[in-house]
């Protein structure tokens, strides 16, 4: 399998050989097709903008020329007022369908907004285990979540430029028209400026993206700290140890880096911005003299120097709007380039398609596995061998970095081995469907993680178990063999009180213990054959440990159980006991087996241990 670093490495090196064409040519190609399979009416709505933005200058640039020719000469009121009743309906007419328009397209953008927001957050949760706990893999999910927002406006910013480049050259191609007839020197001119204001723009546009890499991770750090200034979860930790004046320092500091960020990149652009400045004063000024000129000499009518300085004006925005939106539509597409490189991010996990047969019993083998974390040189495991097989309870402990829970994320496949391989009934698990694979698993982990929903969500999260649908009734009894009952009654709204008050004032906060045996409640309503609590009891004192392991043991029955623990209560109910120590496992066999090992791991933390045991 190919690693999945070096296939992301390869991807960037692709999208940095691309033209900048090609690069516009891809990014709009992608992000339409994900449009028009979206809201397809959407690009009904961007052809009557383009008509309507490239047709409505028109009413203003050739109608005027009317109204001036008629005060200059015949001075009929009844043609004067058509001709301005005329320019004022038309005007009115466009502003309305312009507004129309606007507030639909604005509709489309925002759902578009929330589309692709929700598609990076279903990336995030389907992605490898592994990229959640890689730097890079969560700074380019930072730059697709940036780049989609602040940088590119998402497909709102993309149309927006789109609609302005065919409309401006539709507009522009009626203007060339009555340039080329009326004044073909401005075009030369006008040409000229435009030409300069570009290159200045393109300028600009290389030092907003050189800055933008640079502002990712500040915006990512600076906007950590704001998210603990702002969680109640964390009140209690600020108000003790006094950090709110540590936590808004960092919050200060982050704020004038990136207002230093921000200002470096302002006096960077700001030369630029006034040689267009300058630039366009003096296109403007030898348009008016020119024309003046040639309108004095009697050359041309002041009602054709009307429509030329219009025409003239309309023509160098046109252009200059094809010429900026086009190198606005390359920035963007630099910026969404991100997003896509993130939908696009490789697997860390190779996926095999084999299907796993129901069986009484399953059988897993660890055969000679060493493992050491990605971009980590040191071995967290080596040379593990273990069987674990029928309805057989394991009971894994050692110290603190012993390797016990990386040895369950092995297990339950968040890390591939780096060497040797695990086996389900004889086969290796990559081979098997990664989906199916993970169905076999029901884990609470130490870092156990509880969701703002109502209890009986936290509890069952599988929106998709069609197969099985919870009742309130099973709701209640795990709870009640997870010794929540007492507890579940208390609450007005029962089983449905939200947990948190995130979203609803009357959210509960449980204890360490009550969200405990939520997360152990939530492990037995999913009913896998293969149950691993990961240290869930910490918060529990021992009696308390030994009571629910004592429920749990005999509700598990006839499955694999794993119970991972530094007290070992959980030992007396297993079947054998693997003690992890110097990266591998030192000591297996039964819990009298392992005692009588002369000065063994296991026998000195029992014997420090033993007082608290029933």
């Amino acid at each position: 399998m190919q690693n999945n670093a070096k296939s992301n490495d390869n991807n960037s090196s692709k999208r940095s050989l691309l033209t900048p064409v090609q690069l516009i040519l891809h990014t709009l190609s992608y992000f339409y097709k994900e449009a028009f399979h979206y809201q397809p009416i959407y690009f009904l709505i961007i052809v009557a903008s383009i008509l309507l933005n490239a047709l409505h200058p028109f009413i203003n640039i050739l109608l005027p020329k009317l109204i001036i020719d008629e005060l200059l000469g015949d001075r009929d009121l009844k043609r004067l007022i058509t001709i301005i009743a005329i320019i004022a309906f038309s005007n009115m007419i466009c502003n309305m369908l312009k507004d129309i328009i606007r507030e639909t397209l604005g509709k489309y953008d925002d759902n578009f907004d929330r589309y692709f927001k929700i598609r990076i957050s279903r990336k995030t949760m389907q992605m490898d285990f592994e990229h959640t706990e890689d730097p890079e893999a969560l700074e380019q999910a930072s730059r697709a979540e940036t780049g989609m927002e602040w940088y590119s406006g998402g497909i709102a910013g993309l149309t927006f430029c789109f609609v302005n480049i065919i409309s401006s050259i539709l507009t522009l191609t009626g203007v060339i028209v009555v340039l080329a007839t009326g004044s073909p020197i401005l075009l030369g001119v006008i040409l000229i400026t435009v030409l300069i204001r570009t290159l200045i723009n393109a300028k600009n546009n290389t030092i907003n993206v050189k800055h933008f890499k640079g502002l990712v991770a500040l915006n990512r750090a600076f906007g950590y700290i704001f998210w603990q200034l702002s969680d109640f979860r964390f009140g209690k930790e600020i108000r003790l140890y006094g950090s709110a004046d540590m936590m808004l320092k960092k919050a200060d500091a982050h704020n004038e880096e990136t207002t230093n960020k921000w200002k470096a990149q302002s006096m960077e652009q700001l030369p630029f911005g006034e040689a267009d400045v300058f630039i366009s004063v003096i296109n403007d000024g030898f348009t008016y003299l020119y024309l003046g000129y040639l309108a004095i000499r009697r050359l041309i009518s002041i009602g054709d120097f009307n429509m030329l300085t219009a025409s003239a004006s309309t023509f160098a925005n046109s252009l200059q709007s094809i010429i900026w939106n086009i190198q606005e539509i390359h920035k963007k597409s630099t910026f969404m380039q991100e997003y896509i490189e993130f939908m696009n991010y490789g697997n860390a996990l190779y996926k095999g398609t084999k299907k796993i047969e129901k069986a009484d019993s399953y059988i897993f083998e660890f055969i000679h596995v060493s493992f050491r974390y990605p971009r980590s040189k040191e071995y967290v495991l080596r040379n593990v061998n273990l069987r674990i097989s029928g309805d057989e309870h394991l009971s894994v402990v050692g110290l603190n970095g012993a390797g016990k829970t990386t040895f369950i994320k092995l297990l339950c496949r968040l890390y591939d081995v780096t060497e040797g391989e695990i086996r389900l009934n004889g086969t290796n698990i990559k081979e098997y469907d990664y989906d199916e694979y993970m169905k076999l698993f029901a884990v609470v982990f130490q870092d156990y993680k509880l969701f703002a929903f109502s209890i009986k969500e936290n509890i069952n999260l599988m929106d998709d178990n069609k197969d099985k649908v919870i009742t309130d009734k099973e709701v209640l009894e795990l709870c009640e063999l997870c010794g929540l009952k007492e507890k579940i009654n208390s609450l007005d709204k029962g089983i449905d009180t939200i947990l948190y008050k995130q979203f609803d004032e009357s959210g509960i906060e449980p204890s360490g213990g009550e969200a405990q045996k939520i997360a152990i409640a939530r492990a037995l309503y999913k009913d896998a054959p293969v149950v691993i609590l990961d240290e869930p009891t910490a918060a529990l004192d021992p009696i308390a440990e030994y009571e629910i392991y004592n429920h749990f043991d005999r509700l598990v029955g006839g499955k694999i159980a794993v119970y991972i623990s530094h007290r070992l209560s959980s030992c007396k109910f297993c079947d054998r006991i693997a003690v992890f120590s110097k990266d591998t496992i030192t000591e297996y066999g039964t819990h009298d087996e392992l005692l009588k090992i002369p000065n063994g791991v296991y026998a000195e933390m029992f014997a420090a241990q033993a007082q608290y045991y029933v």
